[in-house]
């Protein structure tokens, strides 16, 4: 590469013979994880996750900026900071670590309780009827998402129990934020269909 030209390397990068060459482009990388280092397929399972996480924080972070001040706004900040702090528990391992996603999780659980005291509407198949709802909707789908990811990692990390726990228990209490804060309940899916087709006549 010419030197009146170079691009910006990640510090891990390094130029041979005028190409930039990277770790993870013979699809393996070296990460930490639960604090040791591995190597790992780039679809395994752990890389997945962190990718998940990552999205979750992307998703949560838009939201956060698009109903600033708001409910939503709240409920997607703290989905945020859980996902950072689960990404660096599943980098470090530590306790410590684990406590701090334990108390984002309790900020979260708090903001739910006070966002839904006193609900005591139907449940059933739940539909996002503002853009504010449908945002917490996308959050809670990559809750489950995510959980789903880390559930297939049980049996080679026993530690990622810790992080499927906090996901579901963070899943259903986002759900329960879509039922409380003004979703269309409806109770079978066909009462849900009848509804959205009826709309496009």
């Amino acid at each position: 590469m010419s030197d009146n030209c170079r691009l910006p390397l990640f510090a891990d990068c390094k130029e041979v013979n005028d190409e930039v060459k990277c770790p993870g482009d013979g699809g393996y990388s070296v990460i930490p994880l639960f604090g040791k280092r591995v190597r790992v397929r780039k679809d395994s399972a752990p890389i997945r996750l962190m990718g998940c996480l990552d999205e979750l924080v992307n998703v949560a972070n838009n939201a956060r900026l698009s109903f600033d001040g708001n409910y939503a706004g709240r409920i997607a900040s703290i989905v945020m900071a859980l996902s950072m702090q689960l990404n660096a528990y599943l980098v470090q391992g530590t306790d410590d670590r684990l406590g701090k996603v334990k108390e984002v999780e309790d900020t979260l659980m708090s903001e739910i309780v006070s966002l839904c005291r006193g609900f005591r509407g139907p449940l059933g198949w739940v539909i996002a009827v503002t853009p504010e709802l449908q945002a917490i909707d996308a959050m809670r789908v990559k809750l489950r998402e995510c959980g789903r990811i880390t559930s297939s990692m049980l049996d080679d990390y026993p530690q990622s129990s810790n992080i499927i726990g906090v996901l579901n228990h963070a899943d259903k209490l986002v759900a329960q934020a879509i039922y409380c804060l003004g979703g269309r309940v409806f109770r079978s899916v066909d009462d849900a269909v009848e509804y959205l087709l009826n709309g496009i006549s």
